[in-house]
């Protein structure tokens, strides 16, 4: 049985060497590594540090997380 993923916001407070990954901050504190899937290349080149952004992640690991576009408004 697969558990269905936790989703929650998340602050950038860095962008890795390689462009791709992101340092991100959860609400209670801790550190996440944040990457997105290549199909949202547009939506990962417009982020900046200090963005909030929708990330999701496993019950099991949080020292990973996916970042996902928010639909718009």
């Amino acid at each position: 049985m697969k558990d269905a993923p936790i989703r929650t916001t998340a602050t950038i407070t860095a962008k890795r060497d390689d462009g791709e990954t992101f340092i991100v901050t959860l609400p209670n504190g801790k550190t996440s590594l944040g990457h997105s899937q290549i199909k949202h290349k547009d939506y990962r080149d417009s982020l900046e540090i200090g963005d909030t952004v929708t990330v999701e992640m496993t019950p099991f690991d949080f020292e990973k997380a996916r970042i996902i576009p928010t639909p718009a408004e």
